[in-house]
């Protein structure tokens, strides 16, 4: 064993991290290929060393790991400025244990089969508003239409002029680039745009939950209202150590920004991908027609999370010294299983960069080489409601459209926030069925 790490380039680490948040598509599987994996980064402004590993057993080691040693909240410091203090996704340690706990039961089974018909009702509401025919940018039109998703489920709000009043700021709150999200960590910029905008955005938002928790705390009908917020406000009163108005406000926060992003970004690789494949969009038509379970639809939106991962890499950072793989790491290092390089592995994909939905039927890939909403005591909470509203999303799109591509449908993938978009919002051509 050694305590030195892995090799890695020597570029500055400014250049690193733009370089890393920006392309990691392009970045991790070109400096794979040159250092081998693992490799380590030095990203700025301090110079933190990221150990990227691909390993199934190395991300397996990391995801069993104890929560006490792989911390996931630092690792995610990029985000502090947006989500909060109090986010699940910046919390380690006993304080995630009990945020979890609290959030849980609002993404328990029976919950997520009765956001169902919401999100049905509002899905069939949005495609109302697309253009029945023509060239359009689909994810555009899908973050329009999981932000009514999430603010619905999250709020129950279906006041048109409080929702009027919230969207356009939660759009362009959750559309920082990598500059701007490392930007919002240097306060000399805070008072300079675009860093200026986003934080009066993030006031306004903030304001829009403290008014929303007030409410729902003040609500004589609480106890019988579905949405998330209601369903927290209910488990922080009837526990002893139940969530603060301040951390109520981050984790709404971090569901609202998290729960549509995410979802409208892969719903639109999936439809670039069925634009490209006319033959899987076809039977994916005719099992919808068929009515019933829907597993190969469901395959394809799992598929197109592989081969277009919305989040590139996972971030544990170790509280001590550290055995992985046989080698010893030093406390204060950042081990980051990426996505990127597990979803592409030729040993568990063959042909990887193929889009085959038929990974996905029989037997499946295990949690150590499909991991798009990471894994362990980690794993994203509202996994089962993503793969729920995407498999409605599409299939109703599908069952009112016939999806083309415009030119290859071939598209880039672009960062926004931590997140990875289709470089020209995917274009597709649409014409009824």
């Amino acid at each position: 064993m050694t305590d030195t790490l892995p090799p890695g380039p020597r570029l500055p680490g400014m250049v690193q991290a733009l370089a890393t948040l920006a392309a990691p598509v392009a970045v991790f599987p070109r400096v794979a290929r040159k250092y081998g994996v693992p490799f380590t980064l030095r990203l700025a402004p301090e110079r933190r060393p990221i150990v990227a590993v691909s390993d199934p057993a190395h991300v397996r080691e990391v995801f069993a790991g104890s929560p006490s040693v792989f911390h996931a909240g630092k690792g995610n410091e990029l985000l502090r400025p947006i989500l909060g203090d109090h986010s699940l996704l910046l919390q380690d340690g006993d304080e995630h244990a009990r945020a979890r706990r609290l959030l849980a039961p609002a993404f328990g089974r029976r919950e997520i089969a009765g956001y169902r018909t919401l999100v049905e009702e509002v899905t069939a509401q949005q495609l109302d508003t697309w253009p029945r025919s023509g060239r359009v940018r689909a994810h555009v039109l899908l973050n329009q239409l999981t932000l009514e998703v999430i603010l619905r489920v999250v709020f129950g709000v279906t006041d048109s002029a409080r929702l009027d009043r919230i969207r356009p700021v939660v759009a362009r709150a959750v559309d920082a680039g990598p500059v701007v999200m490392i930007g919002l960590g240097i306060p000399a910029l805070h008072r300079v745009w675009p860093w200026s905008r986003e934080l009066r955005d993030l006031e306004v938002l903030a304001d829009f939950l403290r008014g929303e928790i007030a409410a729902a705390r003040r609500d004589p009908a609480l106890a019988v209202r579905r949405d998330l917020l209601a369903l927290l406000v209910r488990a922080s009163a009837e526990d002893a150590q139940g969530l603060t108005d301040a951390e109520l406000h981050h984790q709404l926060v971090t569901l609202v920004a998290a729960g549509h992003e995410t979802t409208a970004t892969a719903m639109a690789w999936s439809m670039l991908e069925l634009a490209r494949h006319p033959a899987i969009q076809d039977r994916c038509v005719a099992e919808i027609a068929e009515g019933g379970e829907l597993p190969y639809l469901e395959a394809v939106l799992k598929e197109s999370l592989r081969l277009h991962p919305v989040v590139p890499m996972v971030m544990r950072e170790l509280q001590e010294d550290t055995t992985l793989g046989g080698r010893t790491y030093p406390r204060g290092v950042t081990i980051s299983p990426s996505i990127v390089l597990a979803h592409r592995d030729p040993a568990a994909y063959p042909s990887p960069r193929e889009f085959d939905p038929g990974r996905f039927l029989g037997e499946v890939p295990s949690p150590t080489t499909w991991l798009p909403f990471g894994g362990g005591a980690r794993r994203c909470i509202g996994a089962s409601f993503a793969l729920m509203e995407g498999e409605v999303i599409l299939r109703q799109v599908l069952e009112r459209y016939r999806l083309d591509p415009v030119g290859s449908g071939r598209e880039w993938p672009r960062a926004r926030n931590v997140t990875l978009y289709p470089w020209r919002r995917a274009r597709l051509e649409l014409s009824p069925r």
